[in-house]
């Protein structure tokens, strides 16, 4: 997760160097949340008095009129809290969190992660987070601390910026660097009953925070608010306790719940999440991969690519096809072996081909990250686990070696559906510019990394190599590109004029 210029900046050791990327690099299998959003997790159900996975214990009764101010997201942690009435999301730096617009006495709980260092007056920022609190309230945040060292400003430093190396925002900008004395911010600032949750010290710390004007409180005590009186319907029985269990199995997605995963944060409708065939689609994704990446936006988008291509003739090809996700979701999803066409799977099975990488790439350090990935068991290094994934299905074709020379290997005459996702450029920008004669006319290209944080280089060939083959990149907010070939011009009265003149006449 960092790269030499940040940690030439912050001047880490390996040590730290090792305990920052585990914070920040490691996730949750099942729900995406990262260390240091299981640290807050963790703080939060401490003042609640709870115990379980917060997602569970917020399905509750006891907790639904919780009023909660989310102060710029936390995976899973946002996820959990997005299905209460009383949830509301405000990302920094749309808004001045050293000057809320937000009145006293208004929240049970605010929570922010990560935020505290982009902010110049962080005391101001934390004043302002517990002025919204009601009585009994609590502040829960997490910030990146370096333990063995004292806190310091970046004033007269130069510029450090986290996110990722090309990206240099003003929101990025790092005006606090964090030591094992940031107590004494919230002491200062006149916090009572500081509480700290650590996960894999010192990885993951969070940070419980009460109102000044509260008593200190010890153990069970510090949790002041109580949970929120739902009573029944006179003449009614209670509802029955919800059901953990069937709730992971039938639990649906409302039209009003946030959706933040995979660096898309919205509101907008996502009820395609429902859908009992997409549902069975994703499911099959998630198996070839062995876990779930929350990427349920962006598989939505391939599924419907697919579907559309599949009214078209043709076959269809995937280059860069890894464990196999997206590629098993669409087979399932379309019966595949009864489409009667080959689906044609391309992967080295061994990462990043380092002969095929740009010098650009090269230099923002896009081979050690390849290594990083290998390492970290994302990439796959043999092609037998996708040959075992895909032995369902009798129409498909492992091709395995780097792109471009694996491209003549492709039999398909014609193509309908082409998916990119080699996560570099110049084979990217190969299998493009190679397959485009054979696809179809209003044939689809899905170019998984296109506008995606961190692969600007395969934006940049991509536009280029779109631009020469007259056509244009539709840039998604889920970080892909999609192409849609354009029809040839229609031969002389072939037209649809023709063709109304000549239904007249007839």
């Amino acid at each position: 997760m960092l790269w030499p210029g940040l940690v030439a900046a912050w001047e880490l050791s390996p040590d730290e160097v090792a305990y920052v990327n585990h914070q920040q690099g490691t996730k949750c299998r099942d729900c995406g949340t990262q260390i240091r959003g299981m640290a807050l997790a963790r703080a939060i159900l401490a003042w609640m008095g709870e115990n379980g996975p917060l997602r569970e214990v917020l399905k509750r009764d006891r907790w639904r009129g919780l009023q909660v101010a989310d102060m710029n997201g936390c995976a899973g942690v946002s996820e959990s809290f997005s299905r209460l009435d009383g949830y509301q999301r405000a990302d920094f730096p749309d808004f001045d969190m050293q000057d809320l617009s937000l009145p006293d006495d208004s929240f049970d709980l605010v929570f922010h992660s990560d935020t505290l260092e982009h902010i110049p007056d962080p005391a101001a920022a934390l004043r302002e987070c517990l002025r919204v609190l009601r009585p009994g309230g609590r502040l829960c945040f997490t910030a990146p601390v370096i333990v063995g060292r004292l806190s310091r400003r970046r004033d007269g430093l130069p510029p450090s910026y986290h996110g990722s190396p090309d990206t240099q925002p003003e929101d990025y900008i790092v005006h606090s660097e964090f030591g094992a004395d940031i107590w004494t911010l919230l002491a200062e600032i006149g916090a009572t009953s500081l509480h700290l949750e650590t996960v894999d010290y010192p990885a993951g710390l969070a940070w419980s925070v009460g109102r000044p004007d509260e008593a200190r409180r010890s153990g069970s005590e510090a949790r002041a608010v109580a949970p929120p009186e739902i009573k029944p319907p006179e003449n009614e029985p209670p509802a029955a306790l919800p059901d953990p269990v069937a709730d992971a199995v039938d639990e649906e997605v409302s039209p009003v719940h946030l959706y933040d995963q995979d660096a898309l944060a919205t509101r907008h409708n996502h009820e395609f999440m429902n859908d009992p065939a997409f549902r069975r689609a994703y499911a099959r994704g998630v198996k070839a991969a062995e876990t779930d990446y929350r990427w349920h936006w962006r598989v939505h988008v391939g599924l419907w690519a697919a579907q559309a291509a599949s009214k078209l003739p043709g076959d269809f090809v995937e280059c860069g096809v890894n464990r196999g996700f997206l590629s098993s979701a669409i087979m399932e999803l379309l019966d595949w072996d009864r489409t009667g066409r080959t689906f044609h799977l391309l992967d080295t099975f061994s990462g990043i081909d380092p002969r095929y990488v740009s010098e650009a790439e090269e230099a923002e350090g896009i081979l050690e990250k390849n290594r990083k990935t290998i390492d970290s068991g994302f990439y796959v290094t043999s092609a037998d686990a996708a040959r075992a994934n895909f032995s369902e299905w009798k129409n498909h074709r492992i091709i395995v070696g780097a792109v471009p020379e694996t491209l003549s290997q492709i039999e398909a005459r014609q193509i309908a559906f082409l998916s990119i996702d080699m996560n570099c450029m110049p084979p990217e920008v190969a299998a493009l510019a190679y397959l485009w004669p054979r696809l179809v006319d209003g044939g689809f290209i899905l170019l998984d990394d296109y506008a995606y944080v961190g692969y600007r280089q395969q934006k940049l060939g991509m536009d280029a190599c779109a631009r020469k083959l007259g056509v244009s990149v539709l840039s998604l907010p889920t970080g892909q590109g999609l192409i849609i070939k354009p029809p040839r011009a229609p031969l002389a009265g072939t037209g649809p004029l023709a063709a109304i003149k000549r239904l007249f006449r007839a």
